[in-house]
Order: structure tokens, then C-alpha cells, then sequence
């Protein structure tokens, strides 16, 4: 292919992947060559802090790291689990899982990436940018800042072979690598700033090795004296050589950054103090005034109080840890905003234990200005984000921080009270029957809930006569909050059962109409129902029938005395509670 005059900067980018072995003096192990149009790039491009949500602009490579040192890499676009983009949505919350610090970078940015990952098996990959710095970048301070975080696993082998993390600049049209920063973190027990991590991992080969990691932390390029060139951003990690141990990293571009790495220079409440802070990760911060003739303090924070007047500048000078970036000095200039933005949250936001209540509903924040991003934390000093913003399980003050370009940013506070309704019911006294038991009186009825009765423990059949229970058995209720928290309970309803039931007669009368004794009557107690009763005279001839308790016996046979003598009588009914046949039989004499 022969490309001509323009039509040679018009082209596409070409890529020439070179493995070299630069292992003695642990130099760049790859060298990605790129053909560009220049007038495209006149301006910083886009995307170079993944805001996007994607690799664009970014050319990703991976591949192996063989028993030298020596990495054999390949452009084939990003591999999910090996250029892996985390996102603030998703990710807000989520922890490296050895060093224990956030996924995604604490400079506010909605995406970040981490470069490699805890598997093994020799892996290498690279990520690099390119972009054109600025022609004002020779008159006026041009500085990009880049953030990154460090995992690495320690196994016992020579330098060259250790996994490995190493950040480039290179200079495309001089084709060199500018001298700071540059650095090469190689695992080892004594790297400036790391840490160790109480988190161990085993490999497949059984290998244990103790894990080292950096927090985010963070690096700036000063590019004055660089206009118009084209400069490259190269990232590389890589497993140990032998294939049984990891290496990777975390970065995020400060993307659209251009005088300096402070934040906190802009301020919303004048009653509150102005807190600069230096950039993440230096060994040493010093402030000073704008012309750098007085001190002011020393550490990452400078606090100032009361607030200066507007556009008061001022200093810090950052010093890296020792082959971990250049030192520098930065500024900032102090103003107040003003924004009237207001944003709101209600109160109380009530829900129930099992099912937690959604922070983000936007009933939450009704009546704020529209406009914001909202993030959620657990605690005020804003340090803590909600997991899970749309589900929230735990009673307590929750912090609702509403950012927008360019404006203050606003916090809400919303208490979150999980409670079941508490229903202490208590097993009724046992009644007897026909006695019945009301169980709305077992329990102290709470305003705002409702109750309900059932005949099972899931509460799906209704329970008609729940103020008149006439039969022994478990009973549950239902109480429902006004916002929808459930909680059933048992009781234990005891119906005991009637006295024995009594059927008796006596065994003489005297029907001869002298108002004693006159009238031959059952006597019956309990649950009993009459059908008949019938009397036979001594040769078993029915002499009278009743059909009632108050169908009383005479003495008489078809409305004539019977005489005296012995006669029998046969009662038949029912047991009403038990449901039973009832037969009883006895004699008894007529006197006269």
C-alpha cells in the first residue's frame, strides 16, 4: 500500500506491535507505533478518563510474558476480563478484593478501568493514549494527571521475572520517553507507598505468596515546553513469568484537566472552611502562598478559615515517593460559588425489614431543583456510598449528595425506620362450651394497623367468626402497617367441651290429681335433643308416646287411669355436641 502526500494523514491508525528485551534496565517492554492525523488532533481528545463508558480513543493490547522477561503483546481491542471498565452506577461501592479500596476512583469520575486481573497463567496487557498537547502549553502551565492503584502478588523470583505494573510518556516525534514521570513497580517487599495486604491467594499450582497493593493515588505531567507534540500515555502489567502469580492496576485520566491537580479551591459555604487537597499518593505536600514566599502547612489538606476573597491564589509544592513521579508545583485560586440550587428529602422514609425501602424513588426528593446527580452515603462525612441505592436494609440517617457542573453541592438527610408491626398476642383462658372466645382481645390493638384473622399460618382463609371462636384450635392474625409491612402470629384457642350430659326419671309417681307428684317427666341435662320417649305396661304394649319434653305422662291410656303397678319407659335422642345416639330406659310404678 503507497499512501500519498495528505491521503497519508487521512488514513486509519497503523499499528506495529515490536517485542523487544529490555529486561537490565527494566525499560519499556513494548513499543506500539502509531500514524496519525495531525489535524484531528489538534485539541485534546475525548474519552481519555473512559467517561464514555468505553475504550474509544484508547488502543488495548494483551498477551504473554515468557521466561525472560519478555512480553509478547497484540492489538485485538479490549478483553472483558483483562480491560475491564467500572462504572459509578454500578461499582460505586465495590472493593478490590485484596487491598480493600474502591474500584473506581475517588476523584469523582464516573468510570475508571483496571488493567489485568488476579488470574494467572503469564498474562500481559497493555492500554495507551495519544493525544497533542496544547500550542498555549508553552506560555501558560499545561498539566494532565493521571490515577492509578496497584496490586500486586509476590513470589519469590529474580526481578525480571516478578509481576509487574509500568507507566510510560513517551514522546512520539522526538521517539523518546520523557524522564518523569516513568516508573516500573516490580513486586518486592519494599516499595515506597505500598502496603500489605491481609488477603492471601493460592494458585492452581498450590503457590501461596504474600499480596502487595497501592491505594489510588495520583501522578501529574507538567507539559510546558511540550506545545504541539504528540505525547502517548502507556500502561503495561503483567503476571510473573512462570505463570503462577498476578499483577494488575487500576487508572483513571483526570480528563479535561489543565492548570492543576487541586480540588477543593472552589467553596459554597462562607462559614465553613476552605479545604484544598493535593493530589492522591505524594511522599510530601508543602503550601505556600502565590509567590511562594511564605509557608503555609504541610500534608495533603491545607484548611483555611475564614474563606479568602475571590480568586486568592495559592501553592503546593508535591514531592513523589522515590522513582514514583516529579515533583512539582501546583496552583489554585480560591472562589465562592453561587448557585441558589436547592435540593430536599423528606423527613422519614418508612419501610419494612424484610423488603428495605429504594432511596432513589423520586418522591425522596420532590421539590429539589432539577438537575442533579445524586449519590448516596451511609454516613455524613460522605466517605461511606450505599452499596445498593435502590434497596437500603438497615434502620438509620442516610446522606443524599446532590453534584452538579460547575455548582455547590447540596447534602439531604433522610432517616430510613424499618419496622414490622408488633402484634403480642397472648393465648386465650380456655371456655367452656357453648362459651366462645374472642380473639381481637387477645392482643393491644397499635393505630395505623390492621388486623385481620385467619384459620392458617399463610393467612389465605379468611376467619368469619373471629369475635365468637367455637372451636378449639390454632387461630392466626394478620397486622398490616399503613406502608405495607406484614407480620402473622399464632394463638391457641381452647373450647372445652360440656359436662356430661344427664338422663334420669323417677321411679314412681302418683297420678290421682292431688298437684303432688301428678306427672311423670324426664329428667335431661346438657346438650341433649328429645326424639321420644315411649312407656310399655308390664306385657309390652305401648301405652304412651311423647315427641317433647313437655309431652309430660299422665297416667293415662287413651284418656283412661291405667292401674297401678310397674310399667317401663324407653328414651331415645341425640348428643348435640358429640353428635351421638341416645338411648336410656328405666320402670316405674303408678301408685294410687
Amino acid at each position: 500500500m503507497v499512501l500519498k502526500g495528505n491521503d497519508f494523514l487521512a488514513r486509519c491508525v497503523i499499528i506495529i506491535v515490536i517485542t523487544i528485551d529490555l529486561k537490565p534496565v527494566f525499560k519499556p517492554l513494548f513499543i506500539i507505533l502509531l500514524l496519525f492525523n495531525v489535524q484531528a488532533l489538534a485539541q485534546l481528545p475525548p474519552n481519555v478518563g473512559f467517561e464514555d463508558g468505553s475504550f474509544n480513543g484508547w488502543i488495548c493490547a494483551d498477551g504473554t510474558v515468557d521466561n525472560n522477561g519478555i512480553l509478547h503483546l497484540g492489538s485485538h481491542g479490549p478483553i472483558v476480563t483483562r480491560h475491564t471498565l467500572f462504572n459509578k452506577e454500578n461499582d460505586g461501592g465495590t472493593l478490590d478484593r485484596y487491598g480493600k479500596f474502591l474500584v473506581l476512583c475517588p476523584n469523582g469520575s464516573r468510570f475508571s478501568m483496571r488493567l489485568g486481573n488476579d488470574s494467572v497463567n503469564a498474562q500481559a496487557e497493555s492500554i495507551s493514549y495519544t493525544f497533542q498537547v496544547p500550542a498555549t502549553a508553552n506560555t501558560s502551565p499545561y498539566v494532565v494527571a493521571f490515577n492509578y492503584a496497584v496490586v500486586l502478588q509476590n513470589p519469590d523470583h529474580q526481578s525480571f521475572q516478578q509481576p509487574r505494573f509500568v507507566a510510560h510518556i513517551y514522546d512520539v516525534q522526538d521517539k523518546v520517553y520523557i524522564p518523569c514521570p516513568a516508573f516500573d513497580f516490580i513486586a518486592s517487599t519494599s516499595l515506597p507507598g505500598f502496603k500489605l495486604s491481609d488477603v492471601k491467594a493460592t494458585n492452581s499450582k498450590g503457590q501461596d505468596a504474600v499480596i502487595y497493593y497501592k491505594d489510588w493515588s495520583t501522578v501529574t505531567i507538567n507539559l510546558h515546553g511540550y506545545a504541539g507534540k504528540f505525547m502517548r500515555l502507556e500502561f503495561t502489567t503483567q503476571d510473573c513469568s512462570e505463570g503462577g502469580h498476578f499483577g494488575y492496576a487500576y487508572l483513571d485520566i483526570d480528563e479535561g484537566l489543565s492548570t492543576s491537580a487541586i480540588s477543593g479551591a472552589n467553596y459554597c459555604d462562607p462559614a465553613q472552611p476552605v479545604l484544598l487537597q493535593g493530589p492522591r499518593g505524594f511522599a510530601s505536600y508543602e503550601w505556600f502562598n502565590a509567590d511562594l514566599s511564605k509557608s503555609l502547612g504541610s500534608g495533603q489538606l491545607l484548611t483555611i478559615f475564614p474563606p479568602p476573597p475571590d480568586n486568592t491564589q495559592y501553592a503546593v509544592k508535591i514531592t513523589p515517593f522515590p522513582g514514583q513521579g516529579c515533583e512539582d508545583i501546583l496552583y489554585a485560586s480560591v472562589s465562592k460559588i453561587q448557585d441558589g440550587l436547592t435540593l430536599k428529602a423528606i423527613d422519614t422514609l418508612y419501610g419494612c425489614p424484610e423488603t428495605g425501602v429504594d432511596l432513589t424513588g423520586p418522591s425522596i426528593t420532590a421539590g429539589s431543583s432539577p438537575g442533579f446527580k445524586l449519590n448516596y452515603f451511609t454516613d455524613v462525612s460522605e466517605t461511606t456510598h450505599v452499596r445498593d441505592s435502590t434497596r437500603v436494609f438497615l434502620s438509620g440517617n442516610y446522606y443524599i449528595r446532590g453534584t452538579m457542573p460547575d455548582k455547590c453541592p447540596h447534602t439531604a438527610q433522610v432517616y430510613v425506620k424499618l419496622t414490622a408491626p408488633v402484634i403480642k398476642a397472648t393465648d386465650p383462658e380456655p371456655v367452656r362450651y357453648p362459651a366462645t372466645i374472642d380473639i381481637t382481645k387477645t392482643f393491644v390493638k397499635q393505630p395505623d394497623i390492621t388486623y385481620s384473622y385467619y384459620t392458617d399460618a399463610g393467612a389465605t382463609i379468611p376467619l368469619e367468626n373471629y369475635t365468637a371462636i367455637s372451636l378449639t384450635g390454632d387461630y392466626f392474625i394478620k397486622a398490616k402497617s399503613s406502608f405495607g409491612c406484614e407480620v402473622i402470629t399464632g394463638i391457641k384457642a381452647t373450647i372445652l367441651p360440656p359436662l356430661p350430659y344427664i338422663v334420669t326419671a323417677p321411679n314412681v309417681f302418683t297420678p290421682n290429681n292431688d298437684g303432688v307428684n301428678d306427672l311423670f317427666s324426664m329428667h335431661i341435662e346438657g346438650f341433649v335433643q328429645f326424639n321420644s320417649l315411649n312407656i310399655y305396661n308390664r306385657y309390652g304394649q305401648l301405652v304412651h308416646t311423647s315427641k317433647s319434653a313437655s309431652d309430660l305422662w299422665d297416667g293415662k291410656m287413651n284418656n283412661r287411669q291405667l292401674p297401678a303397678g310397674t310399667y317401663y319407659w324407653l328414651f331415645k335422642g341425640v348428643d348435640t355436641y358429640y353428635h351421638q345416639q341416645i338411648t336410656k330406659s328405666g320402670s316405674i310404678a303408678i301408685i294410687r
